[in-house]
């Protein structure tokens, strides 16, 4: 399944957008609302290799999703959000 499939699957509400950002350590899951307001999660290359692919994605979505649920952080500065790591062992 491609990943805006995911995301669409994933019920995210309106207004809210989820992208996904290459960085060295694996990728960079962003998800962002109204009033400048987000959160990412690092899923990295060694949780993917533990994990797989599918699963690992899956996990991360269900995490932004219920972070979306919780209600997503104020802005850092603009475009630095608050963030958390899904690591292999």
């Amino acid at each position: 399944m491609d990943f805006r499939a995911q995301i669409e699957q994933a019920g995210f509400p309106e207004g809210v957008e989820v992208s996904v950002l290459g960085e060295p350590q694996g990728r960079v899951f962003r998800v962002t609302g109204p009033e400048g307001r987000g959160f990412e999660l690092l899923l990295t290359d060694d949780a993917v290799r533990m994990y797989g692919e599918g699963p690992s994605v899956a996990t991360v979505l269900k995490r932004l999703h219920d972070r979306v649920g919780e209600g997503l952080p104020p802005a850092r500065s603009p475009g630095e959000y608050e963030r958390e790591v899904f690591v292999g062992d």
